[in-house]
């Protein structure tokens, strides 16, 4: 994470609220989806600016929200 805090764009909030029901999102070609999905939650760019702004954690091709972003969704 880097020194300056990045904002939390809406678009952000339903992949967050997904991935709190789930526990994680996964990774399949340019967009995440929620476990067995069929239509992505949100694009890979967005993913990468949720990690980059702290709200996402990559792990390989899981991304679990962090305590900030499961904060974000109540």
């Amino acid at each position: 994470m880097t020194d300056k805090p990045f904002v939390l764009f809406p678009g952000m909030i339903e992949p967050l609220r997904v991935a709190r029901v789930y526990g994680y999102l996964i990774q399949h070609g340019d967009a995440l989806y929620h476990p067995g999905g069929t239509q992505p939650i949100c694009t890979m760019a967005l993913a990468r600016k949720m990690v980059e702004g702290g709200w996402l954690e990559q792990h390989g091709q899981r991304y679990e929200p962090t305590k900030q972003g499961l904060r974000a969704t109540e």
